[in-house]
């Protein structure tokens, strides 16, 4: 049997995708792979700023560690360079038995201005109060 007209009708039909659908097609893909890309952006700061995070914190246990280790006697103010952070502290005497110790580092971090996004800065200035007992 030759091709009739039903025939013919459904092949074309089948044929493939019109250009509108491709075109549609396109820009949904368009909209996913720029979404991916504003989310591939905010993960890589948000992991920054958990690495400065865990640097900092770490630059606070190493002073913290560093004056319970001295006897309550030498425990005086002083700074150092820990890491990427620099780190500087002083004590102060709280009655017979005990010290106040203020901590506070200067290094990159997450700051924000009054009302506004936070953002990633160079000098970020963080601050730590912990107390020495005398043993």
């Amino acid at each position: 049997m030759g091709d009739t007209a039903e025939n013919a009708g459904r092949r074309h039909a089948r044929g493939g995708f019109s250009m509108v659908e491709v075109i549609i097609a396109m820009i949904i893909l368009t909209v996913g792979v720029l979404g991916l890309a504003g989310t591939t952006a905010f993960i890589v700061r948000q992991v920054t700023l958990s690495d400065l995070m865990t640097e900092r914190a770490a630059a606070f246990q190493t002073v913290v560690d560093r004056l319970q280790s001295l006897p309550y006697d030498s425990v005086a103010a002083g700074a150092d360079s820990i890491g990427i952070f620099e780190a500087t502290w002083t004590a102060v005497a709280d009655g017979g038995q005990n010290k106040i110790v203020t901590i506070v580092t200067t290094g990159p971090g997450m700051t924000s201005v009054a009302g506004g996004a936070p953002f990633n800065a160079p000098q970020v200035v963080d601050t730590f109060t912990f107390r020495i007992l005398r043993r």
